[in-house]
């Protein structure tokens, strides 16, 4: 494979994206409430990149066989990195965290596996769902390690949270004018990472108190999502293996 064609925009943005997660990753774990802002800035920038990278890729005619290899390994890396310091932080069992990894190598095995008998594994709707979920999981458990925060006494300012907030939206801005993001692609990641980051600007302006077990509850559900999506990939596995007899 050509060099040109491993480090085009959308390879070089994905790469990005992994560096990312495990700068955001480390900020998570320090324990202080205005890094976590930070990397909560920086969560949202990996979640923008993972929609602009495969956008990217077909605008510019640059889909490559490391893209396609790369683009679900980020998702996985970073996932696993910001499960795991949830877990770490005291929101739920750290032993919950094993199905996601699990999980993806399982399935990136079978993958493989189909690949060389010839059959090409599509996307699953099962591991799809299992995505939106665990991005749910994700936003929601960010949420709570920051009123977990503060309900340990640690405050920040509405000053530094809207510098934070400002920071981020002009360099989202910037970036997407660097790279000619236009149409709807521009304002679902403008728009989006505004979103992404409102709740936790209006966090400041309540009183509340974090209940552990609800924590543990989104990772629950997060960790079934993911089972059966595990579960549904070894059927295919199965299914696939049976037609060949």
């Amino acid at each position: 494979m050509q060099k040109e064609k491993i480090f085009n925009i959308a390879n070089n943005i994905t790469f990005m994206r992994i560096i990312v997660s495990f700068i955001a990753f480390a900020l998570v774990l320090s324990g202080d409430i205005k890094l976590l802002l930070v990397g909560i800035i920086l969560i949202a920038y990996s979640e923008l990149t993972d929609m602009l990278d495969g956008y990217l890729a077909r605008r510019d005619n640059c889909v490559t066989s490391l893209g396609k290899l790369l683009d679900p390994l980020s998702d996985s890396i970073s996932r696993f990195m910001y499960f795991f310091a949830f877990g770490y932080m005291g929101l739920f069992p750290l032993w919950l965290v094993v199905v996601l990894f699990v999980r993806d190598i399982i399935v990136a095995y079978i993958r493989t596996y189909m690949s060389l008998m010839g059959i090409a594994m599509g996307a699953r709707f099962s591991g799809k769902a299992k995505a939106l979920v665990q991005f749910g999981g994700q936003y929601l458990l960010l949420f709570m390690l920051l009123v977990l925060y503060m309900n340990n006494g640690q405050t920040y300012s509405e000053e530094y949270l809207m510098m934070m907030t400002i920071i981020g939206t002009v360099s989202t801005f910037l970036i997407l004018f660097a790279l000619k993001v236009k149409g709807a692609y521009y304002w679902y990641s403008l728009l989006g990472y505004v979103a992404f980051l409102i709740p936790f600007y209006t966090i400041n302006k309540f009183d509340i108190t974090l209940d552990i077990s609800y924590s543990i509850g989104v990772m629950v559900v997060v960790a079934l999502v993911t089972l059966w999506s595990l579960l549904d990939y070894i059927s295919a596995l199965v299914t696939a293996m049976k037609g060949e007899q």
